[in-house]
């Protein structure tokens, strides 16, 4: 699917120069401060990538506990303490500042932020690369996370998942083969409202990945392994209860152990139900 690489290489190069301006974005926002060239320095290099980390760490246990969390009925306080406020101070955040003007713990719900949960059904195309050979194949999926709206426009998703990532036939010299592959992801999604009612998302998370190749021969083999995947998509809302949205996502499947090595691409239309 030609379509899939190329999006593959242009999204490479849109994510990084997005991500990098995430704080340009931020610095319209009325931060009363003028930070040091040395400030800017250590919070570019120390800081922000501090905070990344403590927020994909956040995610982690927030998607671990989100059943306990969901029955307790708490689960957007952990969603807001252990993912968007460091999610903030590494994007929503001017560089070298020590203030964020819309910081998520201050506002009051109803008064600067609004918090939802949402089932999300994703399904879509999907391009799997391994061994130097390609396939095309259908993807779907099943989604249960929080969102966060800020009145700075700013949006923030946490999310627990299931994905039927691939099921394709691939045809390669030393014969065809068909592999598949099922992915238990946790995900945090940021952005802005871009214009209307549309969001730019930017999207990163962590997977289990099982996956099964089937010979022609009859014979087969499985091996799972966790990594990473990331993307970007654009999401907008059909009244108070629906998001529709269209994800572009890549997956790394690496076991060394087996020899496993493969990725995927996948363009997805998400429908979103909030409550």
């Amino acid at each position: 699917m030609q379509l899939m690489a190329t999006l593959r290489t242009s999204v490479n190069i849109a994510v990084a120069t997005a991500l990098l301006g995430m704080s340009s974005l931020a610095s319209a926002e009325r931060i009363e401060e003028s930070p040091s060239a040395g400030a800017m320095v250590a919070d570019a290099v120390i800081a922000r990538p501090l905070y990344f980390v403590l927020s994909q760490a956040g995610a982690l246990i927030y998607g671990a506990t989100l059943p306990f969390t969901l029955l307790g009925g708490n689960a957007d306080q952990a969603a807001e303490t252990l993912v968007v406020t460091p999610l903030q101070a590494a994007f929503v955040r001017c560089l070298g500042c020590g203030k964020i003007e819309n910081e998520v713990g201050s506002l009051n719900e109803g008064d600067g932020k609004r918090i939802r949960h949402f089932v999300m059904l994703s399904g879509g195309a999907a391009q799997l690369d391994t061994d130097g050979e390609t396939g095309n194949g259908a993807t779907y999926g099943l989604y249960l996370g929080t969102h966060f709206e800020l009145t700075d426009k700013s949006r923030f998703d946490v999310m627990l998942g299931a994905k039927r990532l691939a099921e394709t036939e691939i045809k390669a010299s030393t014969g065809t083969f068909k592999d598949s592959a099922t992915s238990y992801q946790i995900v945090s999604r940021f952005g802005r409202e871009v214009f209307g009612n549309v969001d730019l998302m930017f999207k990163l998370g962590a997977h289990h990945w099982s996956a099964e190749r089937k010979l022609n021969t009859g014979s087969k083999g499985d091996t799972s392994g966790n990594d990473f995947l990331w993307g970007v998509g654009l999401d907008t809302g059909l009244g108070d209860k629906l998001r529709v949205g269209l994800d572009y996502t890549s997956y790394s499947m690496e076991n060394n152990d087996d020899g496993y090595d493969a990725d995927i691409d996948t363009l997805d239309l998400n429908v979103s139900y909030l409550f």
